[in-house]
């Protein structure tokens, strides 16, 4: 388990010693992401990690900044979602004040120089142009519109072309004064080092970070009521889907029971989904299930891509996979295997150092503390049938199905699809 401290200052640490490894991986979690912007400013968020990484007061170049940690041989990213944007880099021990110096530097002071500004905003936007021309990513996106519409969650994390291209430095840099402060961000680190010389470092590197005040709870998002249909036409080569439904929070007390629900159907070759669509059936090479979650809200998805005839046939079967489940249970074999899967797969990953450090800088953000491992073992542990099956019933609602398609489809097509999914689960 990391050590928690406050520095001085008032920031939030997490320090984990992990002295059989060689590297240390340092986390800066900022509770801001794409939920938190206006909708004329879509994609601020994600406009700013990008920008922390064009310059700042100490490395006035992205050249500068990359070669301060790819040069030592470590790696240096980050991310935005809807709720947070996590700034990290791992390094070989002897270079962790390096690290933390860099990204200290980028949070409390980044240029947001004009020209790399202008740059950055026609590279997003090829990115935005980028996720058009992946219709096997871009299907997730349409899925979260569909489902979303009206609210935040609706939005492209990245925005639009339209707001990207609108975007001011002035928007960015009020959203970046209004949430870069200590009271919204979590420094997580772990691998082989001590506590006491982590925190000299944290301290040296965020002493000036202002104090502000943790960005405020968000409207809950309502779902559109289902059944739900989008379809875009497009020449390509496979048929691409995902079919939806409204999840969980993340504080949600059936979050076990999903979590292994999710695993029975699509987590893995032995899942349900790729036993029947892909080995028994040949219609799929991709398919399987995933669960985000947020504070207030989830989605629970399928998702497959497929030979464009067949397409009709693998959303039949995915329903029918929801309607067994949800009538029928699921197995004492099933269940034992996949807690023995979800508690293995949670174990594993936790033998990298960025692993650790990413899920306790999570945690302290959503929980308020780092939730144990052996507790997760055990909630899972204690997962019963009953609890898989009252869970998915929970979900499996006539008025939840969400379906979204990109493929060369048609009126007809559209009109089979809306069928298929009025017919309900």
């Amino acid at each position: 388990m990391p050590e928690q401290i406050t520095t001085p200052e008032g920031l939030r640490v997490l320090i984990e010693e992990l002295p059989h490894t060689y590297s240390v991986s340092i986390g800066c979690f900022v509770a801001a992401g794409a939920r938190h912007e206006a909708p004329a400013h879509s994609g601020a968020a994600h406009f700013i990690e990008h920008m922390l990484f064009k310059g700042t007061a100490g490395y006035p170049s992205a050249r500068l900044i990359s070669q301060a940690v790819e040069g030592v041989g470590g790696h240096l990213n980050a991310s935005t979602a809807y709720e947070s944007t996590v700034y990290y880099a791992k390094v070989a021990t002897i270079h962790m004040d390096r690290a933390m110096g860099v990204l200290g530097d980028m949070i409390l002071r980044p240029l947001f120089d004009v020209a790399e500004l202008e740059k950055e905003r026609r590279v997003i936007i090829e990115e935005i142009r980028g996720l058009q021309d992946a219709p096997g990513d871009w299907v997730h996106e349409l899925l979260q519109q569909t489902m979303w519409a009206g609210s935040p969650l609706g939005r492209d994390i990245a925005g639009s072309v339209e707001t990207v291209s609108a975007i001011s430095r002035g928007d960015l840099t009020a959203f970046w004064q209004r949430h870069y402060n200590r009271a919204n961000t979590v420094i997580s680190v772990a691998g082989n080092v001590d506590v006491a010389t982590a925190c000299r470092a944290v301290s040296a590197a965020f002493a000036g970070l202002p104090a502000g005040v943790p960005t405020p709870p968000q409207p809950r998002p309502v779902p559109r009521p289902g059944p739900q249909l989008s379809l875009l036409s497009r020449d390509t080569e496979q048929g691409n889907f995902c079919l939806g439904l409204p999840g969980l929070a993340y504080g949600d007390p059936d979050r076990r029971p999903l979590q292994v629900l999710d695993s029975i159907l699509g987590g893995g070759m032995s899942s349900r989904l790729f036993q029947l669509l892909r080995e028994e059936h040949g219609l799929a090479y991709s398919v399987g299930s995933y669960h985000n979650d947020l504070s207030d809200a989830g989605m629970w998805v399928i998702y497959g891509s497929v030979d464009p005839e067949a397409l009709r046939d693998a959303v039949a079967l995915c329903l029918e996979i929801l309607r067994d489940v949800a009538r029928g249970g699921v197995t004492a074999d099933e269940l034992a295997m996949v807690k023995e899967q979800v508690k293995g797969g949670l174990l594993l990953s936790l033998e990298d150092t960025w692993s650790v450090a990413s899920r306790n800088g999570a945690h302290l953000l959503r929980y308020g503390h780092v939730v144990p491992v052996e507790q997760v073992v055990a909630e899972v542990e204690a997962v019963t049938a009953a609890d898989v099956e009252r869970v998915a019933r929970r979900l499996m609602r006539a008025n939840a199905l969400h379906l979204a398609v990109i493929g060369p489809y048609g009126p007809d097509d559209r009109r089979e699809l809306e069928g298929l999914i009025a017919a309900g689960l």
